[in-house]
């Protein structure tokens, strides 16, 4: 077997070029696949890490008339009541997002955390790697504070030391919570980056705000309930519920979505596109792999001929071909890992905010597939000659190897050639379309001005009294604004453009108060609309004084003034909502321009901005317009705050410039990556198409010869040459076009501005496909130019 592993490589080594070649062709196709099928399977098909993982779901209210905008986060009462009377459930529990501040150290640190309520590490079946989760009397209002750290945190805080259970975390400054467990590194919930959970030990009077939605709740059916079983659950007990509280309960039920669903759902569509696309770039690779080695078959028949010939055993012939073709798939298996490394690297460093992708890594099962096909393509196509060559009769293939042979037609390549052509011509549409896409999102103003604009957010609790709240922000934006260099700071409840979060309900003063409405909003300081440049329409903004009392105005977006006033003037109308005091309303002061609250992608939504920022939202966003020509600098404001508040982190500093981008993320990673599949299945197809003309030139070269002598002339030589190649290559353009076209609206949802037939990207598709042709023709069309008649005439 050594020996003809020695000749194998001996004859490989004889064909660097052609070895070179097949060997990259496999590594691309191989390795692309690999990286992108694994980042399918880990985000789409693998289960998510917790205990039977398909029962758990994610909770929400619903309202039965409120129409798109009815799902709502859970109120934390409801949330009790709904656990304590459902039959379908084992457990109902939640979570809500609260920075804290670490004062154990010397400097204050800001941390993620999460508040949980009671069954929360139940409900989601993890236990901790070390220690517990919180007892039932940690979990009640006025019992022990403890806490659960991440297993993130507890390396970098701790450096993994054991002995952490009992050691205490001053947060926001209060008497210090136990450490009582550490979980898991697997365990990434509600947040990949959450660092702590600490028990919410509710208060009656926040268990009995009823309109306070703001828990994210995760359930876990009961083995053998569906889905709709526990909605109907669910929305049985609602109905209880609002015949006990019409004013705040009434026509409210659930909604439930499998918990991985919500998880991974709106990467789903992109991701199996570019699986799609990999795919086609995987039987592009075989297609050529095939192509090559049919060219080189046909070039060495005389020589396995001669070989036969002088009594040369078939079977040693033919494991030496098998070993040719093992150790190209040999060498296109170590570099296709090689590639899939490199790809998954690469989608870590791109795609940071994909659901799930710290679970990303190479999988052997995956390159395992892939590697099959290109060893089964390499190998089968290598044993070719063989086959051939055993088939007929040794004299007869000599004979035909002689001067009496002028070329023949090679259907199987051609029609390899067309496959080729057709895959590359659906990815380069594809790409074209996304592209276009890009292009159109870059275009398309969010409705404000991001440019010079920096954004942070500074630590703080929900503790804080409600008087201290306002003072704060008050104190902090008069002295951002002091700064040399910042022009106009703000504060927002919610980033623009950046946020996806339920719409609040509101009600009109003097209508229907049964009819249910909502409404994006975010509550803003005065100077928000001068910060990003928003427009104002008509009427006023808000008032200037931070110690005004908080939501005696508003300002609708134009898209809700024509929504909910059409041919009425909207300014002067009230509006109330259900966390509002019973005798408190809302004057509409004024009307400002469309926003892209959801992204650039999506169009603009009706919108309420709550003037006086709303005192019980201690860790607002600040937005500070710095000036273009000596901007202040970050560390310039850190310094400025810690002037005036010495135990609160300054974090999440980012220029708003940038979260704007990043809403458009996903989109501009599917572009890329279709993009460059495009670009591989169109070397791939240069590469086929060279192959097969350059075979057709070599073995035609007394024919040319001879037709040259003759007097034809030369363009029409190397026209009837590259014929059957071209056609073949022009066939496979067609159908892939009018398969890219049929296949149109699988895409759809994922275009903007354009639609799927756009005109450029179906028109630059088809150029980029001839400019490649006529490169691939090039060199073998100069060579049977070039073709000298006597010199053929003597083969």
């Amino acid at each position: 077997m050594r020996d003809h592993a020695r000749a194998a490589f001996r004859s490989l080594k004889a064909r660097p070029g052609l070895a070179a070649t097949i060997v990259a062709t496999l590594a691309i196709g191989v390795g692309a696949n690999g990286a992108i099928f694994s980042a399918v399977d880990a985000v789409l098909l693998k289960p998510l890490p917790y205990p039977d993982a398909d029962r758990l779901v994610a909770v929400y209210e619903r309202n039965a008339r409120g129409g798109a905008n009815a799902t709502q986060l859970v109120a934390p009462g409801r949330l009790e009541e709904w656990n304590a009377q459902n039959r379908t459930f084992d457990g109902l529990a939640a979570s809500y997002f609260e920075n804290m501040t670490d004062t154990s150290g010397r400097d204050p640190e800001r941390i993620e955390a999460m508040r949980t309520s009671p069954r929360f590490f139940d409900v989601l079946g993890v236990a901790p790697q070390l220690g517990r989760t919180p007892s039932d009397a940690e979990e009640r209002f006025g019992g022990p504070a403890t806490v659960v750290i991440s297993d993130a945190f507890w390396q970098r805080r701790f450096n993994r030391d054991p002995a952490v259970i009992g050691r205490r975390l001053i947060l926001n400054g209060g008497a210090g919570a136990t450490i009582v467990g550490v979980m898991p590194a697997s365990f990434r919930y509600p947040t990949a980056t959450t660092e702590v959970w600490r028990p919410t030990q509710a208060p009656q009077f926040f268990l009995a705000a009823r309109t306070a939605r703001l828990y994210t709740a995760v359930g876990r059916l009961k083995p053998g309930v569906s889905i709709e079983q526990a909605r109907a659950d669910l929305d049985a007990v609602q109905a209880r519920l609002g015949a006990q509280f019409p004013a705040t309960d009434a026509g409210w039920g659930a909604s439930l979505v499998p918990l991985k669903e919500e998880r991974v759902g709106g990467v789903r569509r992109s991701l199996w596109l570019l699986f799609a696309a990999v795919g086609l770039v995987l039987l592009a690779a075989c297609g050529n792999v095939a192509c090559l080695l049919l060219a080189s078959g046909t070039r060495r028949a005389h020589e396995i001929a001669v070989r036969f010939a002088l009594g040369a055993d078939r079977r040693r012939i033919v494991i030496e071909l098998f070993a040719e073709g093992m150790a190209l798939a040999v060498g296109g298996a170590v570099a296709a890992v090689a590639i899939a490394v490199g790809g998954i690297r690469l989608l870590r460093a791109a795609a940071p905010d994909l659901p799930r992708i710290d679970e990303l890594h190479v999988d052997p099962r995956v390159i395992g597939f892939t590697l099959l096909a290109g060893i089964v393509t390499t190998v089968v196509f290598a044993l070719v000659p063989a086959v051939h060559a055993s088939r007929r009769d040794p004299a007869e293939t000599l004979a035909r190897g002689g001067r009496a042979q002028a070329g023949g037609r090679h259907r199987v390549q051609g029609m390899l050639v067309a496959i080729q052509v057709a895959l590359a011509m659906m990815l380069l549409v594809g790409s074209g379309l996304l592209l276009r896409t890009f292009v159109e999102l870059r275009r398309t103003s969010p409705g404000f001005s991001a440019e010079h604009v920096l954004t942070f957010r500074m630590s703080a609790t929900w503790s804080e009294p409600t008087s201290a709240v306002v003072q704060r922000h008050a104190r902090t934006l008069t002295r951002l604004e002091a700064i040399p260099g910042v022009q106009a700071a703000a504060i927002s409840q919610l980033l623009p453009a950046a946020s996806n979060i339920p719409a609040g309900e509101f009600q009109i003063v003097g209508r229907d108060p049964t009819v249910r409405t909502f409404a994006a909003g975010r509550a803003v300081s005065a100077g928000y609309f001068r910060t990003l440049g928003i427009p104002v329409l008509a009427g006023d903004t808000c008032l200037g004084d931070p110690a005004a009392p908080p939501n005696a105005a508003v300002l609708v977006s134009r898209l809700f003034a024509e929504q909910y006033f059409p041919g009425d003037r909207a300014i002067g109308h009230e509006l109330t909502a259900p966390w509002m005091a019973a005798t408190q309303r809302a004057r509409i002061v004024g009307i400002v321009a469309d926003v892209r609250e959801n992204g650039v992608a999506r169009g603009p939504e009706p919108l309420i901005y709550w003037c006086g920022f709303n005192p019980f939202w201690p860790d607002p966003y600040f937005l500070v317009r710095l000036a273009p020509e000596h901007p202040a600098t970050a560390g310039a404001l850190r310094t400025a705050l810690r002037d005036i508040e010495p135990q609160r982190a300054m974090y999440a500093v980012r220029p708003l410039a940038d979260i704007v981008s990043a809403t458009t993320a996903q989109q501009t990673l599917d572009a890329a990556l279709l993009t460059a599949f495009a670009a591989m299945a169109l070397t791939l197809v240069g590469m086929g198409l060279y192959g097969v003309l350059s075979q057709a030139v070599t073995e035609r070269r007394r024919e040319i010869g001879i037709r040259v002598a003759l007097g034809a002339r030369v363009a029409d030589v190397v026209l009837s040459v590259g014929r059957d190649a071209l056609t073949a290559a022009a066939l496979g353009a067609l159908g892939g076009l009018a398969a890219a076209i049929a296949l149109g609206r699988l895409t759809g949802s994922l275009l903007f501005g354009i639609t799927p037939h756009d005109p450029i990207s179906l028109a630059a598709g088809v150029l980029a496909l001839v400019a490649v042709a006529v490169a691939s023709a090039a060199v073998p069309a100069r060579r049977a130019a070039a073709v000298e008649p006597m010199e053929a005439l003597r083969l």
